[in-house]
């Protein structure tokens, strides 16, 4: 017996192809003199399923598009049963793309391709209350406001401008002993 894909309540209808793609993740690193590389597993990535369909008709056209989107904008997880997610274990899924296209000579047939990811619940938070505890003391003591103007004072941090005063007033001195050649170059290049 079928197992017709269900994306939380909705039936997926019109379905042609349906497929799952499962991979691990692996880090590849090339060590030199070895042959080859060196992988690093790390992990299971959510598996992805892609049904893909056509429709016929202006009314399984909107409410294929209306039920879809709806849960596309959502961006909540679903529960999703078909006989692929059987023997992939898969029991929510999020709705990551979906494709619409017309097909050009056929009246009112269009075609769907639906991505959906494995929704993986995140893990919970520790229940540990000592570390939860010693976080949080850590984390205060870090932005502990009494402790801001230690944090700001530096060693020798002071005025700038004192120690570049000389260099200023040696700046000075060279530009007013130019000031009389304006008048010359002027003269020489024949401006006013």
């Amino acid at each position: 017996m079928k197992i017709r894909p269900m994306i939380g309540e909705y039936e997926v209808p019109g379905i042609q192809r349906i497929g799952a793609l499962e991979r691990r993740q692996l880090a590849t690193f090339e060590v030199p003199g070895l042959a080859g590389s060196f992988h690093q597993d790390l992990g299971r990535v959510a598996t992805r399923v892609v049904i893909e369909g056509t429709l016929a008709g202006d009314d399984a056209r909107d409410a294929f598009l209306e039920a879809v989107r709806e849960k596309l904008a959502a961006g909540e997880p679903v529960d999703f049963v078909a006989d692929i997610a059987t023997a992939t274990e898969i029991e929510q899924v999020l709705i990551s793309d979906l494709d619409v296209q017309e097909i050009a000579g056929a009246a009112d047939c269009f075609r769907y391709r639906i991505l959906l990811a494995q929704y993986v619940p995140p893990p919970p938070p520790p229940a540990d209350p000592a570390l939860e505890d010693a976080l949080g003391a850590e984390a205060q003591d870090a932005f502990d406001v009494s402790k801001l103007p230690e944090m700001l004072s530096a060693p020798g941090f002071g005025n700038p401008v004192p120690p570049l005063s000389g260099a200023i007033d040696g700046a000075k001195a060279a530009l007013q002993s130019l000031s009389g050649v304006g008048p010359q170059l002027a003269e020489l290049f024949g401006s006013t």
